[in-house]
């Protein structure tokens, strides 16, 4: 079994999604440290935590699993971090690690993490977005070859599919991939002026989703194995036990179920699967308030059996 480190990003109440996923992580086998690089000030949850080390930013929850809170010195917009991060992790707090491995704070882990580690075995592990099919030819494709190619990122293999950016991980062999990818991200967070957005415009311009067009337009110019699963591993389509991610907004544990339910919206896999692990052990949310959000997921499920918008 490979040793890999694990790592994301948070601030404000993204918090709630950190807990989440140490909570999912924690109750499928996997062994070994979260680093989790924050902004702002800390929740009650990790600082009011027994295990809760202050000089160190480490919380202990098992003998074989902890976290690492980093507070991070830089105003880019974390969206355009995460390589930098993983880069970061890998080299300076993780030295013995063989693969770093990036996820975002509204993911949960859903199977027994001994079934992740294989994924990790000689290249770039990825998850395939809703909107996978982006064939190698497609106008966008071939609006970024052209930007890049300045800059000096040189397309080296054509890719038909694009990957979510929510979650990759990386062997240590191909470590430069991330510095490659953290470059490009200056690149993109220049050219839509700092955005503090995952979205830029619209559809059509040419970084509409920032981060992960760079990511997709990176994997083409380096050219390594990629280890890649279709969408269903996130619960973008039924069929998945990998992995489930709630992207949009808003996210589970801010949303009005009952009434994005009433506007034909009723809750998502990723948004149950939210409820699953967001209270034991780490409990962010007061019981009564977790008593009711379950209540009211359940009603809005209830609803979205008559009514939904196609």
């Amino acid at each position: 079994m490979k040793k890999t480190i694990l790592c994301t990003l948070f601030e404000g109440h993204y918090h709630y999604g950190v807990a989440a996923l140490a909570n999912s992580l924690l109750a499928n086998g996997y062994e070994g440290e979260l680093w989790v690089g924050y902004r702002g000030e800390l929740a009650g949850w990790i600082t009011g935590h027994p295990q809760y080390n202050a000089s160190t930013g480490h919380l202990q929850l098992s003998d074989k699993f902890g976290l690492h809170f980093l507070l991070l010195d830089t105003q880019v917009f974390f969206t355009y971090y995460k390589a930098t991060f993983m880069r970061l992790v890998l080299d300076k707090h993780a030295p013995q690690a063989e693969v770093v491995a990036y996820i975002d704070p509204d993911i949960v882990l859903k199977c027994p993490w001994q079934e992740m580690d294989p994924w990790f075995e000689g290249g770039i592990a990825l998850v395939e977005d809703v909107n996978w099919n982006f064939p190698a030819r497609h106008p966008k494709r071939l609006m970024w070859r052209e930007w890049f190619e300045p800059h000096g990122v040189v397309q080296h293999r054509l890719l038909d599919r694009y990957y979510n950016a929510g979650f990759i991980a990386v062997p240590r062999e191909h470590v430069e991939f991330l510095t490659l990818l953290g470059w490009m991200c200056e690149l993109v967070a220049d050219y839509n002026a700092g955005l503090q957005h995952i979205k830029a415009g619209e559809a059509t311009d040419l970084f509409h989703s920032t981060d992960q067009d760079a990511l997709n337009f990176a994997l083409c110019a380096y050219d390594v194995p990629l280890n890649t699963v279709g969408g269903e591993a996130m619960d973008f389509q039924p069929g998945g036990y990998h992995m489930s991610h709630a992207i949009g907004w808003p996210k589970p544990w801010v949303r009005n179920h009952v009434l994005s339910a009433l506007k034909g919206h009723p809750p998502t896999l990723a948004t149950k699967a939210y409820y699953e692990f967001a209270n034991h052990p780490i409990r962010p949310h007061a019981p009564w308030r977790l008593a009711l959000r379950r209540a009211s997921l359940q009603l809005a499920s209830v609803i979205g059996r008559f009514y939904r918008k196609r």
